[in-house]
């Protein structure tokens, strides 16, 4: 059995997992209920250890966003809850505490080769996954492993991809980052700011979605812009590392019957792929459970 844990910015999902990829356990929890008490990743194994009890593992891994030396397991650095974790080194914490071999990844790469093992990207001999959630994320998957280049960043940029040298300037240090227009954060805002109508729902984007499957024609504009951002990133990434396939996650996607059909009419059309057309843009698979499967089965 291998055990998946993903550190979220809100939830930490755990799963267990047969070694031909089957679901056995999967649980889903507040962060707030192992940060309260400052004893961080203390907690966390103890966590671990508790949903693993009555099975016998074979391997484990964390996915949390940052920089993760993958060779130590040492995240570098991050924010949020995640920084009570930086500097140390996971990867020992773990193993030793779980008497298995551990790994510790980021993230957007634990997602896309999850997604590459057991989900939309299955068969694909290059792919880019991106995800619209509260950043942007992105990993890429090349003949069947995963893609690091020369540092911890490789492949992970896809959302720092400038698609404005005019636009806003992004913590990142660059400026108009694709991030900063079509992460599910900034679509949110964009709605807001063109239809302050909405901004009294709890979560705007079904909301806005839902005027759209109305036909509800003054929100269309609003769609048309976000998707044309969203192309000129995928066609960035395309362009870039060449994939037979682009996944796309995060809950932006539940919308994907709306979101899709001319995302992919405008990627084919500007994309430079032979033959024209070839790319194969889909919807992510394995919802919430895709980094805590990537990196139970990581290389």
């Amino acid at each position: 059995m291998r055990l998946g844990i993903d550190f979220g910015g809100t939830n930490l999902k755990t799963g267990i997992f047969s070694e031909d990829g089957k679901p056995v356990v999967f649980v889903e929890n507040k962060l707030a209920e192992f940060t309260e008490d400052g004893n961080l990743l203390d907690n966390l194994i103890a966590h671990a250890k508790g949903v693993s009890k009555d099975y016998k593992l074979t391997s484990g891994g964390l996915a949390i966003k940052g920089l993760i030396n993958t060779e130590t397991g040492v995240l570098e650095d991050d924010i949020g809850a995640g920084a009570l974790l930086a500097g140390k080194n996971l990867k020992e914490a773990f193993g030793k505490k779980l008497n298995i071999p551990f790994k510790v990844g980021n993230d957007a790469r634990a997602f896309a080769w999850g997604e590459y093992k057991f989900g939309a990207g299955q068969g694909s001999k290059a792919m880019v996954c991106m995800t619209l959630g509260t950043g942007f994320g992105c990993a890429v998957v090349v003949d069947g492993k995963p893609f690091y280049g020369s540092d911890v960043l490789g492949g992970l940029l896809g959302g720092h991809i400038s698609i404005n040298r005019n636009g806003p300037e992004c913590p990142c240090g660059n400026r108009g980052c694709l991030e900063l227009y079509c992460s599910a954060t900034a679509f949110a805002k964009r709605v807001i700011e063109a239809h302050p109508e909405l901004k009294n729902n709890n979560d705007v984007l079904p909301e806005f979605f839902n005027r759209l499957k109305n036909k509800e024609e003054k929100y269309f504009n609003t769609l048309y812009a976000f998707q044309d951002d969203l192309a000129i990133g995928i066609v960035n990434a395309i362009h870039a590392y060449g994939p037979d396939v682009v996944v796309l996650g995060g809950g932006v996607m539940n919308s994907a019957e709306i979101i899709l059909p001319r995302l992919i009419e405008i990627v084919h059309k500007r994309a430079w792929t032979f033959p024209r057309k070839k790319v194969q843009i889909k919807v992510a698979r394995l919802g919430n459970r895709a980094a805590a499967y990537g990196v139970a089965f990581l290389n």
